[in-house]
Order: structure tokens, then sequence, then C-alpha cells
């Protein structure tokens, strides 16, 4: 469980929960504040701007779009992850989160220069030969400067932001506790939203190491060196730290250009379409590492007629025996196996066994339906959120990393047939299917499922004895303890709590009242108000009780609990 005591630590992250809070409510949320009892979080004072409602909107995905979008680079980047959940999150929401952008604008060029000198220990001077202070691009966590190296290597610098770690350290922060919060709110609950924000908190924070992105970039550059239909930048690890990245800066058309210019001269369309979907089915398949965001603006075609992949900041992995799995289906779906590749599908995704054959049948219906149909007029993102629509009903647990996987695949293989209509995207994933299961089938595959067998088999003999003894001994000295938690129960403990401090509250104000009252009359301290002799002291505790009584009945109509 969350403390909100370890989160709102200091008054800035008290007044950034108090400007959600007020953000949400003024876009029509406020039913959301009230159900998470933000409000009780924070001082009176931060509370008075705060509407809250009793119901939700019917607009309610578009509602929250927007507050995520207010509430600056964090909230968009958690509000841009939720969007590549759709095996979670439904259809309208989806449509609702993937229109969020956030416009920042860039930094001085003069801090990034201080910062880049800072990195690199050096004046951009004595690194660069030149460094445009112009950037080339602008993002909420960084923006890239054009730059050349002193042997003339043209090259692209990408500088993260002054003090954005500090910005998105709080917000995470808050977003771990209101995610807490949230999930015990009906309209959120199958969200998973603490799951999600887990996953958002180590994404964002491998976005933020720069080291990172570099040796995924230098990684597939090396997987790709003898390919010489693919380019991926070199990395300049002399000029890379965690807040500087520099790599060569490429050269050419984007696919985005050339999908909206059908007779470019100099292009041809269909190669390009049949290097792209090789690169990203040798990504998934093979190599276990793929770039997780491929829309065309990441995706150019160079003056030597080279497909080049821009922009590792994402990527996802697909495990061995995940991919082993993905060939098995490959093959079933070209052998009109639907049966199999809902097999496989169940056992990814671990549904409850009490729901798993009704879970299997239904895939079946839905492959059985889209077979049919000839690849050059399906609609691919149609059919992945059919399937993603089937794995949400039925409250399957798959990895984020594959839905990342069909996301990419399907954007790639949309973009493909954009290119080249008349391509076969079956056919060239069919050998990728086969060597996968002729590796798991090959003598190496035999005697590495051997080996982990092997080694998991031996772990489990030699734990479990030790495990048994450990749990007697326990029983023994009476050290098992047994916890039980009633789901709600702290609510309720806390709403106690509110009603017995009010309670203590109203005897006290009752007291002050009374006494003030009965020193109104007394000669200590004795002045003339309109006339009339009172007593000094008991006038001010008159005074004081009236305010905190105003403030009671307030705080007690605020809450609707009347």
């Amino acid at each position: 469980m969350v403390r909100i005591s370890s989160v709102l630590k200091g008054p800035r992250r008290m007044r950034r929960v108090a400007q959600i809070a007020s953000t949400a409510a003024s876009h029509g949320l406020g039913f959301l504040v009230g159900r998470m009892d933000l409000l009780r979080y924070l001082p009176a004072r931060l509370r008075l701007p705060v509407q809250v409602q009793d119901e939700p909107p019917e607009d309610l995905p578009a509602r929250l779009a927007t507050v995520l979008e207010k509430l600056g680079p964090t909230f968009v980047k958690f509000g841009q992850a939720l969007a590549t959940r759709p095996d979670i999150l439904p259809p309208h929401y989806i449509r609702e989160l993937e229109r969020i952008c956030h416009h920042v604008a860039p930094f001085a060029g003069d801090a990034a220069r201080s910062i880049v000198a800072g990195e690199l220990g050096r004046p951009v001077e004595e690194v660069f030969r030149d460094f445009d202070e112009q950037p080339r691009a602008s993002g909420s966590i960084a923006q890239v400067h054009d730059a050349v190296l002193p042997d003339g290597t043209p090259v692209v610098v990408k500088v993260r932001r002054p003090r954005i770690e500090r910005v998105i350290q709080d917000d995470v922060a808050i977003l771990t506790f209101l995610a807490a919060q949230a999930d015990r709110v009906e309209e959120f609950r199958p969200f998973r939203l603490p799951m999600l924000v887990d996953e958002f908190a180590q994404g964002i924070g491998r976005e933020l190491d720069f080291m990172a992105e570099a040796a995924y970039t230098h990684r597939l550059r090396e997987q790709f060196r003898s390919d010489d239909r693919i380019e991926i930048p070199a990395v300049y690890w002399d000029f890379t730290t965690a807040r500087v990245l520099t790599m060569r800066r490429m050269e050419g058309v984007h696919v985005s250009e050339i999908l909206t210019e059908p007779q470019r001269p100099g292009i041809d369309r269909e190669a390009v379409a049949r290097t792209l979907m090789d690169a990203y089915l040798k990504q998934v398949f093979i190599l276990g590492v793929f770039h997780a965001d491929p829309h065309p603006g990441n995706i150019l075609v160079t003056e030597q007629g080279r497909v080049a992949l821009l922009d590792f900041g994402m990527v996802g992995h697909v495990r061995s025996r995940l991919r082993r799995g993905l060939g098995v289906c490959v093959m079933a779906l070209g052998g009109g196996q639907p049966e199999l590749v809902a097999e496989v599908a169940a056992e990814i995704s671990r549904v409850s066994e009490e729901r798993a054959e009704e879970f299997r049948q239904e895939l079946v219906v839905l492959l059985e339906r889209y077979s049919s149909v000839p690849v050059d007029r399906l609609d691919l993102q149609h059919t992945f959120q059919d399937v993603m629509d089937v794995i949400r009903r039925y409250h399957a647990e798959i990895p984020r990393d594959l839905v990342l996987m069909g996301r990419a695949l399907v954007a790639v293989s949309g973009t493909v047939m954009r290119l080249s209509p008349g391509l076969r995207i079956g056919t060239l994933a069919a050998p990728y299917g086969r060597s996968l299961l002729m590796q798991k089938l090959s003598l190496v595959g035999m005697r590495r499922m051997l080996m982990a067998g092997g080694y998991q088999l031996g772990s489990l003999v030699s734990d479990v004895p030790r495990a048994l003894r450990h749990g007697l001994q326990k029983l023994q000295r009476g050290d098992i303890e047994f916890r039980v938690r009633h789901e709600g129960f702290e609510k309720g403990l806390r709403e106690l709590d509110q009603t017995g401090n009010r309670l203590s509250l109203s005897i006290i104000l009752a007291a002050i009242i009374i006494a003030s009252s009965s020193l109104l009359g007394a000669e200590i301290g004795a002045v003339s108000v309109l006339g009339w002799r009172v007593s000094l002291l008991g006038l001010v505790g008159l005074l004081f009780g009236l305010v905190l009584g105003v403030w009671l009945i307030v705080s007690i109509l605020r809450s609707g609990r009347l």
C-alpha cells in the first residue's frame, strides 16, 4: 500500500496534487477527485477551488485525455503509454488517448550548450566543429541539435531537458499514489492502473537514460551490419552520456513523404516495402529486440536506397520461448490450423482455467472469420483490435512487449501495404516461422532445453527440502503468522477516524463558545464595544469559536455527507 506521507513530502508535491485535483475537477472529473478521497490530503486553503461532483460524465474518456494533456509532459507520456495497451483499455479510451500530444517549446540553445559541455567535460567548441543552437526537433524530455564533428562527420546531438528528472520523479511518485486510489473506483478498477503505472515508471526511467537508447541503437546496428539494405545510425560513444546522445546524422526521404507522393522519382516502393517488412520480421523472430515506434516519420530512405530506422527510445523484447510460440502461430496460420494458434495464445495469455476453453473457442471463430479474407483486403488494424477485444473481455494477462510487438507489426504492415499493395506479407513471414521451429527441434535447441530443464529440476530438488524444513522450524517456534486484509476496510477506518475527529472538534467548539459567553460579562480586561463593556478574552474566544464553527460546517457540506 502506498503511504501518502512518502509521496506528498514537501510543499512542492502538495501543490502539484492540488493542481491535479483542481484540473480534474474543472474538466468534469470532480467525481473522481471525490471517490479517490484526494481532498482530505490537502490543506484547507488548497481545497477551496476544487468542486466535487457525484456522477461520472458521459464523455469520460475524452475528459480524461484532456486532463492528462493539461497536466504536462509526464502525464502526457503516461496517456500515450496507456494508448499502447488495447488489451486492457476499451477502444473508446484508446482513441481519445491516441490524440494526446504535447507541444513543448524548445529550451534555450545556450542551455543546451552548457549541458553538453558539462556532460562531456569540455567546451562545445572543442568537441564539435559546428553546433547549431536552433534545435532540429523538440520533445517533452529532450531536444535534438545538428552538429559536425572535427573530422567533418555530420551528427545529431540529443540533449535532455534541464531539471526534467525532478519533475518526472515527483509526477511518477504522485501517479503511483493516484493509481492506488483510482484502483478503488469502480470505473477504473478493470484497467489495473497500479500495474500500468509501475510499467510506465520503469519505461520512462530507461527513456531518461540515453545510454540505454545508445546501447540498443548500437546493438541493432551491429546485427544489421551485414545487410546492405538496412541503415541504422552509428553511436559516437566518446560524445555520449546519460544526458547527451550523439549519433550519425541520417539524410534521406522520410517514408511519410513517400506515402504522400505515389510517383516520387528514384524510389523503388516495392523494394522499400520488402526491406522494411524483412527488417521487422528479423527483429521480432530472430533478434528478440525490436524498434517499438515504427511510424513513417521514424523511417527514411537514404540516397543509396537503403531503409534507415531512427529513434530507438522505445524498444520491445521478445523472449526465446515467446518467439517459438509465435513461430508455431505463423506456421499454423499458414497451414489453416486456427485451433493450434488459439492453444498457443491461451498459454501465452495466462487465461484463468475456468474460462480458458471458452477463450480458445472464441479465438478460433475469430481467426476462421479472417482466414478467408485475402491479405491485401484485410484491415490489419481492425483485426488486431478484434483480437485485443477478446483478450480484454477474458482479463487475459499478456506481456506488454507482446502488445507492443503486435502494434509495431500492424503499423509496419500497414505502411508496407500502402507502399506495395501486391506484396504478400504471409509469404515473407513463413520462412521465419519455419526457422524458429527448426531451431527448437535441432540438436542445439534440444540441448539448450535439456540444460534449462535440468537446472530447474535440480533447483527444485535442492530447494524443496530446505524450504520445508525452514517452515517446520517456524511452526515449532510459533513464528507462523497469518495476515488478513479486508478490501475497503482501510477506507472505513479513515472515515470513522474522520468522524471521531469532527465529533471531538465539535465538543471543543461548544466548550469554547460556552466559556467565552460566560466571560463576556466579566470585568477581566473589559473593553467598550458599541457602548457595551465586555471582556476582551471572552470576545476573542467567541470570535475564534465562530470562525472554527463556520470552517467545520463548510468542510462537512463540501464532503457531501451532511
